[in-house]
């Protein structure tokens, strides 16, 4: 069931279930939720702010049906890590229809958890995180923990990376940095490298979970001095001077052709924005009401969900306020569900919560003291189509 047939069916039934969702009396919200704002952004697009006085609560919701003419779309604050945006001028940058705060953010302006754009490996994360990737085609998506599996392979050897614009290779691995790694992550020295370049278009893997792409070897060092740079359009795989990770490297030679690509579970997706909390999974809720957790804690919150039928829900909650304080983790996963979700996650909160809505602006309650807070990423619904993601070929 879509946000949209929830409320187009409202009344004492739909109130019930609000009530439940929010843990109040039926009695208490026999004359709310109250819908205060509703309006159409495009077909399938559609704007809520909700009240509830009884709550109290002030939720903000567009629901997305991916089969109309519109598109989910995420984006970085820049071309590369390490710095932030407010999420309304990333989003009216864009051309945005609806713009939502995205993933938790690291100093230096980096999101905490793994992030794919356009089919391309921004980073892997400091930390493992619970993923939203939706299909390219627009027929669906998946909310789960699937950490990014990325591999390297030249004929018939292989390697795993073990991380991606993050961190430093340790004993034995070998990871990965590209241009999006920017001043913020780079290769170091006394490190044993190869600078990939050329890269060919990309395909999808064999069973569309992930994507990958052919590339050239131009150089490979192994140097105490110096590291290897990231230059336009090229990766580098990078391990310590010795180990399992350098042997791979340097059995690699000038003109060699090698593979990157990167899989995680979930089909078709092309764009994957990762938050810190599965709230619903499989239509129940993942917390608790006794959650004494800080992070369960009511706080505003901003979160995403996907219904059985492939719609989309981006939610808002207005907190730290005596008109609405915030909610639980709990109530949060209460709330996605009773707005048809199947599953649902919790993105960034607190003095990121932010919702904008082209001709309305920033339509929620920022609660920093100098307004809207600048984020690493954010979560877009774009008007048509989105003329910057790539359509992989086929898997060969």
């Amino acid at each position: 069931m879509s946000a949209t047939r929830v409320w187009a069916k409202r009344g004492v039934a739909v109130l019930a279930v609000w009530a439940i969702a929010l843990g109040v009396g039926a009695q208490q919200a026999s004359a709310v939720p109250k819908v205060v704002t509703k309006r159409t952004l495009a077909p399938g697009v559609v704007y809520r702010q909700i009240t509830d006085a009884a709550a109290p609560y002030r939720v903000y919701t567009v629901g997305f049906d991916p089969a109309r003419a519109a598109t989910l779309d995420t984006i970085l604050s820049a071309s590369r890590v390490g710095s932030s945006a407010r999420t309304s001028a990333m989003s009216s940058g864009a051309g945005a229809l609806v713009g939502i705060n995205g993933d938790l953010n690291d100093w230096p302006g980096r999101p905490t958890h793994q992030y794919v754009s356009d089919g391309m490996v921004v980073q892997t994360g400091s930390r493992p995180g619970v993923s939203f990737g939706f299909r390219r085609d627009e027929q669906g998506g998946s909310i789960r923990f699937r950490p990014l599996l990325i591999t390297a392979r030249s004929g018939q050897s292989s390697m795993q990376v073990s991380s991606w614009n993050t961190d430093a290779p340790k004993t034995d691995t070998v990871v990965g940095y590209s241009s999006y790694g920017g001043n913020a992550a780079r290769p170091g020295t006394n490190q044993c490298s190869v600078r990939l370049v050329t890269p060919s278009a990309l395909r999808w893997n064999s069973d569309q979970v992930g994507v990958g792409r052919d590339y050239t070897v131009e150089d490979v060092r192994c140097s105490s001095s110096s590291a290897m740079s990231v230059t336009k359009g090229s990766v580098i795989l990078t391990a310590k001077m010795v180990g399992a990770g350098a042997s791979w490297i340097e059995g690699l030679q000038v003109g060699q052709s090698v593979n990157v690509g990167w899989a995680n579970g979930m089909i078709g997706a092309m764009d994957i924005v990762s938050g810190n909390a599965l709230i619903l999974k499989d239509g129940v809720p993942q917390f608790a009401p006794d959650c004494n957790d800080r992070l369960c804690k009511p706080n505003p919150r901003t979160a995403i969900g996907i219904t059985a039928a492939g719609r989309v829900i981006l939610l808002v909650v207005d907190g730290r306020s005596a008109g609405s304080p915030g909610m639980t983790l709990a109530q949060l996963g209460r709330e996605m569900k009773a707005l048809g979700a199947l599953d649902a996650m919790n993105l960034d909160g607190g003095g990121s919560a932010t919702m904008w809505i082209k001709g309305l602006g920033v339509v929620n309650h920022p609660t920093d003291s100098t307004g809207e807070r600048p984020v690493s990423n954010a979560i877009l619904i774009l008007p048509g189509s989105d003329a910057g993601e790539p359509s992989p070929r086929a898997a060969l």
